[in-house]
């Protein structure tokens, strides 16, 4: 393409009228290029991967000149080993060829889901475009595991806290001669400690608080069902 706008420019240059020149190639040019002015020629089906049926006739106005649909094709023989393809003066029908061999050759347009390019997969399960784009996919899954984990970490301390408040209230109820009012205080303080440990997992889960703050929060709570639960001298 770019060796054609170029040889169409040298040919513009040679006459002597200059303003006359400019016109025809500015007028070879639009017929040739007409394929990217307008809107975006390659557009696909996100779901199949498939791309849309190029229609010339919707972006030609009127009837589409012979000679904007010519298409010159060499399949490899004797002398030839690749297959050759050549357009004269548009661009539209070697990109409809190739569009119609994608479909052949069972290539599928995919989109990159971290840096947005379009390229073709083989499948449409391939959701990255590159090993760059791999590592950067691979980064953030391992951050976003990280963070569940330390979801889950600070879950877990709660549940084992937990625990051990249960475990402590049980072994009162089974001693003999506890004070049934420390027992009350107890029960009164582990219903008190839940409703303020939801507050403040919830405040974790919204980022307003950090898991080592309600870390810490846990650490200090241990500490009363501990005095509450020893005995009286």
């Amino acid at each position: 393409m770019a060796l054609r706008i170029w040889n169409e420019y040298l040919k513009a240059r040679e006459p002597r009228d200059r303003e006359s020149a400019c016109e025809r190639f500015i007028e070879k040019m639009n017929s040739f290029t007409a394929l990217f002015m307008g809107n975006p020629p390659l557009d696909f089906d996100e779901d199949t991967g498939k791309p849309k049926r190029l229609n010339i006739s919707t972006h030609i106005y009127g009837s589409v000149p012979q000679e904007d649909t010519r298409l010159d094709l060499w399949y490899p023989d004797n002398k030839r080993k690749t297959e050759c393809v050549a357009t004269h003066s548009s661009l539209y029908p070697l990109m409809i060829y190739y569009l119609n061999r994608l479909n052949d050759w069972g290539l599928y347009f995919r989109k990159c889901k971290i840096c947005g390019k379009v390229f073709l997969a083989k499948s449409q399960r391939y959701e990255l475009c590159s090993d760059k784009c791999r590592k950067k996919q691979s980064l953030q899954s391992k951050r976003e595991f990280d963070e569940r984990a330390r979801e889950n970490n600070y879950d877990l301390l709660y549940k084992n806290e937990c625990q051990n408040w249960r475990n402590k209230i049980n072994k009162a109820k089974k001693t003999s001669g506890f004070p049934s009012e420390r027992l009350k205080e107890m029960l009164a303080a582990f219903e008190s400690f839940k409703k303020g440990a939801l507050q403040r997992k919830q405040a974790v889960k919204k980022k307003e608080a950090s898991p080592k703050e309600f870390s810490g929060w846990l650490l200090r709570q241990s500490n009363v069902i501990v005095k509450l639960a020893e005995p009286e001298d």
